[in-house]
């Protein structure tokens, strides 16, 4: 889900280059991918669509710009927004909630059977518990998230002061993806309302309205995460490639070029090892900060991880459940349930892809830099001794992006979720099948109808069906 590889963009400076750069025909080579010269960008511009609408929903500080590189706090006044924001949040969340446990939202549940719409009602309320839980973790953490986005600026501030270097993040896929919410969330309130064929109440319309809402900004959360994961794994790429230019295999390839074209100016020469320890006290500085800013993300946003992530694992396995039950019934199948069932089948398969990709990107440049440097070309005892210390230290701190350590969330989160997903879907068609069997002995499936009508959940049901 995350874009191509990494691309740094060049000025030209005195100032010293890093190994890894070569100027050729007003390009840059970086890991075999060629770039002309493109205008310098701030992070903050190029995430410019998802801060906005996280400041506008209450879930982003309104920080002050003090500079390019600096973030202020937020003015009172400021605050004083988000405050009345996040009451608005609440009360609407307790609106719903006391709705969906007072019987208010009886309307919505149009199902088949009596399990169908203890389903939907959970689903419902946890989709209502991910987003309070989403807006009490922001409100909580927004001055670490105001940090993340500072010692991310300063990162940039040194690495452009010391290569004259801006590296370009390629987080264009942020805005492709709140449009993709946005456009999903809309699509599924229109089927909703078209599915029930009673008039809806003015409470039937705020709960289908808010339950929307509260989805597609949990989502939106989640895209920002993964785009705080992927400006990690941009800038651990970029400081790998400048230790990567000190391998043997890098020494070699480079001489070799230089031996073949001797009289191209355009051609850096190769990086010499008497610059290695200045170029890896940078960057061993830089990946400790970056190693800071993994654990101050994972410590910020894995509560909010690990719930949505159960939400989504439910939602996904109650959806299949619906899109089973319209496939094998005797009864006419809904065109529009099918429709609302593969839109949110999508929608949140495509969030938890992003995150896993983001996430595993990030975790496997943080842990290829000791692979990298146990490469490093010279044998001489002095660059050997900053290696081994370097070495040493990494070893204990193999780094792992975590749903509040419940669960690591990489490249195969995926595969384990909808693994788990087939184990109680299998559960859910048991449960279908035994209340079939009991209403077949009954004699309740005396008649067969084609239309869907509102099936009342009374408070009780829970309990009978447990029972």
């Amino acid at each position: 889900m995350c874009p191509g590889p990494l691309s740094v963009n060049m000025k030209e400076s005195k100032m010293k280059q890093s190994p890894e750069l070569q100027n050729q025909n007003d390009a840059i080579i970086l890991n075999g991918v060629t770039t002309g010269n493109t205008k310098a960008k701030n992070v903050l511009n190029d995430i410019t669509s998802i801060l906005l609408i996280l400041k506008a929903t209450g879930l982003m500080p309104l920080y002050e710009t003090l500079s390019e590189y600096e973030l202020g706090a937020p003015k009172v006044l400021s605050r004083m927004y988000s405050i009345v924001v996040h009451f608005m949040v609440h009360a609407m969340t307790i609106f719903n909630m006391y709705n969906l446990f007072s019987g208010g939202s009886n309307q919505l549940f149009y199902s088949y059977r009596e399990t169908d719409n203890i389903n939907y009602w959970i689903e419902i309320l946890l989709c209502i518990v991910t987003y309070t839980t989403t807006v009490v973790v922001c409100s909580k953490n927004s001055k670490a998230f105001l940090k993340i986005l500072n010692e991310t600026l300063k990162i940039d501030e040194e690495i452009k002061q010391r290569f004259s270097a801006t590296i370009v993040n390629n987080c264009g896929f942020a805005a492709k993806f709140i449009v993709l919410i946005l456009a999903f969330q809309w699509y599924i309130v229109l089927l909703k309302i078209l599915l029930i064929d009673q008039p809806l109440t003015a409470t039937s319309y705020i709960i289908i309205s808010v339950y929307s809402i509260q989805n597609a900004l949990s989502s939106i959360f989640i895209v920002y995460s993964s785009v705080l994961l992927r400006l990690l794994s941009v800038r651990f790429a970029y400081l790998n490639s400048i230790i990567n230019g000190y391998t043997y295999k890098e020494q070699q390839r480079t001489r070799r070029f230089r031996a073949r074209i001797p009289n191209k100016e355009h051609t850096a020469p190769p990086p010499p090892m008497s610059s290695f320890p200045d170029d890896s006290l940078f960057a061993f500085r830089m990946y400790n900060k970056l190693l800071r800013l993994y654990k101050s993300v994972n410590d910020s946003c894995s509560l909010i991880l690990v719930v949505y992530m159960g939400y989504s694992f439910y939602s996904i396995t109650t959806t299949t459940y619906n899109l089973f039950v319209q496939i094998t019934t005797q009864m006419e199948m809904s065109f529009n349930v099918l429709q609302i069932c593969f839109a949110l089948l999508f929608s949140h398969t495509a969030m938890l892809a992003l995150l896993s990709r983001c996430s595993g990107e990030a975790t496997d440049q943080a842990n290829l830099t000791s692979q990298i440097l146990a490469r490093v070309y010279e044998k001489s005892r002095e660059y050997q001794n900053i290696v081994d210390k370097f070495l040493t230290k990494s070893i204990k701190q193999e780094m792992q992006f975590t749903a509040y350590g419940f669960f690591v969330i990489d490249n195969s989160t995926l595969f384990k979720i909808f693994s788990a997903v087939t184990t109680y879907l299998v559960i859910l068609i048991q449960f279908k099948q035994l209340e079939e069997s009991k209403l077949d002995d009954s004699g309740g499936l005396t008649t067969t109808t084609t239309t869907i009508t509102p099936v009342p959940i009374p408070t009780t049901s829970m309990n009978e069906t447990t029972q």
